[in-house]
């Protein structure tokens, strides 16, 4: 016991007139008293043997550790949430001081709050007689963000709360999912730093604890930067074949060694190679493996803090045959990849930044023309970038598993800063244009994106009084959703303010930006197959050089930001038609179409068909019109 940290917690104890703090571990104390509050173990007394690798984590909790910071960079369904409530029971219980808990946002806390830490408390004896019941109108009592007992507190936030962060002081800290908190919150800087300046008090006598996890995101982020900071720990089991250690990975090694293994179709019959014997590890040894493992440091180095990987190859939550069947199903979709390396494997997102060759695909142009659909085009959709001399545009058509084809695309020259000039008139044409299927129907576009970042006023003008129009506003960052909710925003032009206004829809670019380079390295169909792979691009033979060239104008570059590298995209020229891309790609999410499976896209297909308007009587109705308008005299136009 480190004996400076016992003589603080002795005098505490003393100074709140309490009995001194029992040496027991967490995770012994969890194993005793705390009762689950859901999934399939709810109401029973929580079992380390389920998760072995976690009680080594929370016990670093313990008072009387020398520890203070462990970070987990982690997987779904792995039970780290759960070692978190063990902690704050042991607080309430055993270690009693003030503690804060930080999860997304202030509605996660709520969440929180309501299905696993009351329902613990309640389920609990130890916590139920000492946190104070919520009581109204009552100072004393707790409440759904806050929990009372003798000799500290517990108060749950969100990391969007400057106000919490700002405000409290606290001894603990556990945060939760960091990698979905804000970079910079409100101006005041990131909400990690924040809450770091909370426990400042207590970092002279060295009794501050932190415990910080997350699902990771993308190289670099905070999960990741904290885990390797730490000593980098992984679990290591035993063969059964051999007994050598070894940490479980999804792919082998550059050798060949190691590795989970499974077949193409179900039911997969999963099993891992040992990267020592070669022995055939079957599932069936897994629970024995994992429950005999150990954790190992692959950085030993001093000043390093315990940072912990978990991941559901080691998870006796999920089967072998759940992770190969995930995997199979998201390998052709680089945002379903992602979240498979993310939520399954507890391994950051690298992001390939640089750009397809343009050359490439402009020499795998096909053979239809601007305003035709081909086969398999069912919804369509535009985008428009504002530029001073005029506008860029593009008109895309979108097929199931988001396949596309570009349409129609072209530069509408003109002065964009006045509303009634001649190249707003010119973009409306583009936004009532029809396109001719191979049927010979005619399609109208579903939705149609103008990005509001230059001359704002003219934009939202213009999409106001468009039902199909959406002004757009493009927001970096690899976690801003692809597509927000709107805001109301003002309309004011020639110095007068429209009634009613527009509303402005937020697009996040980052993660489209790499979707769109994903896709456009992917291979048409082959081999036979009935279909091009989910995402594939096509291009018409209309398109030209300077098309391709803007399409893949940005790159990932690395930049250093407060100790910490990001990757952000950047531009090495003009990239017009790239922005109208991926704002398409916001509205072709917009409209649902990445959700909608085959059986979905064929009931559109029969929709579609039905209630398109044929080509023939369009043209007819067009040659009666001009023929009228033909035959009939001219009124005279008056002069002023």
């Amino acid at each position: 016991m480190n004996r400076g940290k016992a003589f603080f917690a002795v005098l505490r104890a003393l100074a709140l007139g309490i009995a001194p703090l029992r040496s027991v571990l967490p995770s012994v104390w969890g194993a005793e008293n705390l009762v689950v509050p859901d999934g399939p173990w709810a109401g029973t007394l929580w079992d380390p043997s389920r998760t072995p690798y976690l009680p080594e984590i929370v016990d670093h909790l313990a008072a009387d550790s020398a520890v203070n910071l462990v970070t987990v960079r982690k997987s779904a369904q792995t039970g780290f949430t759960m070692i978190g409530q063990v902690w704050l029971g042991y607080v309430v219980d055993v270690a009693p001081a003030k503690t804060m808990v930080v999860m997304p946002t202030i509605a996660v806390a709520r969440d929180f709050n309501r299905e696993k830490l009351s329902p613990t408390i309640e389920a609990t004896t130890a916590l139920k007689r000492k946190v104070r019941r919520q009581v109204a109108r009552s100072s004393d009592g707790s409440t759904a963000l806050s929990k009372r007992f003798s000799g500290g507190s517990i108060t749950l936030t969100g990391a969007n709360s400057a106000a919490d962060l700002r405000s409290k002081t606290v001894r603990n800290a556990f945060g939760d999912e960091i990698e979905e908190w804000p970079i910079d919150l409100d101006g005041q800087g990131d909400p990690l730093a924040m809450l770091e300046a909370r426990q400042m008090s207590f970092l002279a006598e060295g009794t501050w604890k932190r415990l910080l996890g997350s699902t990771p995101g993308v190289k670099g982020g905070r999960s990741d930067g904290l885990f390797e900071d730490g000593d980098q720990r992984y679990w290591h089991v035993p063969c059964p074949h051999c007994g050598e250690y070894q940490r479980l990975t999804f792919f082998p090694d550059a050798d060949g060694l190691g590795g989970l293994r499974f077949d193409q179709t179900w039911p997969h019959n999963a099993w891992y190679g040992c990267r020592h014997c070669g022995g055939v590890i079957e599932h069936s040894h897994k629970a024995e493996m994992v429950k005999a493992g150990r954790w190992v440091a692959e950085v030993e180095e001093p000043g390093r803090h315990p940072s912990y990987h978990i991941d559901t190859l080691h998870s006796l939550l999920v089967t072998w045959n759940d992770i190969a069947a995930k995997f199979l199903a998201s390998k052709d979709d680089p945002s379903k990849l992602k979240a498979f390396w993310n939520l399954w494997l507890g391994l950051p997102w690298e992001e390939r930044g640089e750009a397809p060759e343009w050359a490439r695909l402009f020499g795998r142009r096909e053979g239809y023309s601007f305003g035709s659909v081909p086969l398999g085009g069912l919804v369509i959709t535009a985008a428009a970038d504002i530029q001073r001399d005029g506008i860029y545009y593009e008109v895309v058509a979108w097929g199931d598993g988001l396949t596309s084809w570009t349409i129609d695309a072209g530069f509408l020259e003109g002065e964009t800063a006045d509303e009634a000039g001649k190249v707003w008139g010119d973009l409306g044409a583009v936004y009532e244009r029809k396109y001719r299927d191979g049927q010979g129907h005619l399609f109208g576009i579903d939705a149609f994106a103008v990005d509001a970042g230059y001359q704002s006023s003219q934009v939202y003008d213009w999409t106001r009084r468009r039902p199909l129009a959406r002004a757009v506003k493009g927001l970096p960052g690899w976690y801003t959703p692809i597509i927000g909710s709107p805001s109301k925003v003002d309309v004011s032009l020639r110095g007068r303010k429209l009634r009613g206004g527009a509303r402005l829809w937020p697009v996040g670019t980052w993660t489209l930006k790499a979707i769109l380079y994903a896709n456009l390295r992917k291979e048409g169909r082959r081999d036979g197959a009935e279909m091009d792979p989910p995402g594939y691009c096509h291009f018409g033979e209309d398109l030209d050089e300077r098309y391709f060239q803007q399409l893949t104008a940005e790159f990932l570059k690395d930049r250093e930001v407060k100790g910490r590298v990001i990757r952000e995209w950047v531009a090495s020229g003009a990239n017009h038609f790239h922005d109208c891309r991926v704002y398409n790609m916001a509205m072709a999410e917009h409209l649902g179409l990445g959700r909608l499976g085959p059986e979905q896209w064929a009931a559109l297909r029969a929709q579609r068909q039905a209630h398109a308007v044929p080509a023939d009587l369009v043209d007819r109705a067009q040659a009666v019109v001009a023929e009228s308008a033909a035959s009939s005299p001219r009124k005279k136009r008056r002069l002023a």
